[in-house]
């Protein structure tokens, strides 16, 4: 009997190809993140402090950005007084930490991070060094501010002018100030003028008797020292609210270079107004004043100067035509009741709130 013979082959299936759809969705996250990275141009969402909600979309090539580029980026699209400080830097912050890029690369391999991690939106704080008050210039103050325009040599034309009101003063200050100012003309002789601590005996006797229009309301207080984003030192003469107890006032005295006085008034008036901001919610009302004022003067010749700041905390001047007294001449009471009664206007207003003294 034969027997049959039987070959058996067997098959095995090849391999399976098949791949979860977790593991399909981690693939296609990896690709997605593969040509995002090898793009260059990116669209990121920045948001501009202090006090900036809304986005603005900066569009950059990550190999090629600059620090100069994104402070280009952040003047052209919310101008930021503090930029034009020499030494101005900016700090980034997002979800992920905060940091300080001190150069172009520190910068390009920051984006690079936040494009790896998906995370295109951060906000970018200006941070000034402070510096003296009298190192400022009329020039660089001019660009702090944006006041210059296109002149590479501005004058005080660039500040908007300031219609400086005008009190009647008591008859008692103003009495007070003549036999003041007389009994210094006697003893202090007016060719003394010329040293800058005669001038500062002058403009107190002012100042002395504007506030003497408001018994008890105000304190005058020399070499008050104060610090703002911009700078720091001592106010020859400030003025302060006693109820509230913060600077409402400035007064530099100047022995000759005006422009040089209306400068660092203007970095003054910042400070002042910018440690009301920091300190309001110490006291309830102080939110309601935004205006500060100030004298630059040489006790013969005077300037007043008027600061208000915006809910975006940026300052604007505005500066009055001088008032001139000749202590020499027979009309110089007219002369003097003109300049006390800008003092007591000033002070005035400065016990208003800000929406009563704007309306």
């Amino acid at each position: 009997m034969e027997v049959e013979e039987h070959i058996h082959v067997l098959v095995d299936p090849p391999p399976s190809t098949a791949i979860s759809s977790r593991e399909q969705e981690l693939l296609d996250r990896i690709a997605l993140l593969e040509k995002s990275l090898s793009k260059s141009t990116h669209v990121f969402d920045v948001v501009i402090k202090p006090k900036r909600v809304k986005t603005f979309k900066w569009t950059v090539n990550i190999e090629h950005a600059t620090l100069e580029g994104l402070k280009n980026f952040i003047r052209g699209t919310c101008p930021t007084p503090a930029l034009e400080n020499d030494g101005a830097v900016l700090n980034i912050l997002n979800d992920e930490g905060k940091y300080l890029p001190m150069n172009d690369q520190d910068l390009r391999e920051l984006l690079q991070v936040f494009v790896s991690k998906k995370n295109l939106k951060f906000t970018v704080t200006v941070e000034t060094p402070s510096k003296a008050f009298s190192d400022w210039t009329f020039p660089k103050v001019c660009q702090l501010y944006g006041l210059d325009g296109e002149s590479e040599e501005p004058t005080m034309a660039a500040f908007p002018l300031f219609s400086c009101g005008n009190v009647k003063p008591s008859q008692e200050s103003m009495e007070g100030l003549m036999a003041e100012l007389k009994s210094r003309i006697e003893n202090t002789p007016i060719n003394l003028l010329s040293i800058e601590a005669t001038k500062s005996l002058y403009v107190y006797s002012y100042l002395l008797a504007g506030a003497n229009n408001f018994k008890g309301k105000f304190e005058i207080r020399p070499q008050k020292v104060i610090s703002g984003p911009n700078g720091h030192g001592p106010l020859d003469f400030a003025i302060d609210l006693r109820r509230t107890a913060k600077t409402v006032g400035v007064t530099e005295v100047k022995k000759d270079d005006f422009t040089k006085g209306v400068a660092q008034c203007a970095v003054q008036f910042e400070s002042s107004l910018s440690n009301r901001k920091r300190k309001a919610n110490e006291i309830e009302e102080e939110q309601a004043f935004e205006r500060v004022f100030g004298i630059v003067t040489d006790a013969e010749k005077s300037y007043f100067m008027e600061c208000t700041m915006d809910d975006q905390e940026r300052p604007s001047f505005k500066l009055s035509e001088p008032a001139v007294v000749v202590y020499n001449n027979v009309s110089v009471e007219n002369m003097v009741r003109e300049v006390l009664s800008h003092i007591v206007w000033l002070l005035e207003e400065a016990q208003k709130p800000d929406s009563d003294s704007r309306s």
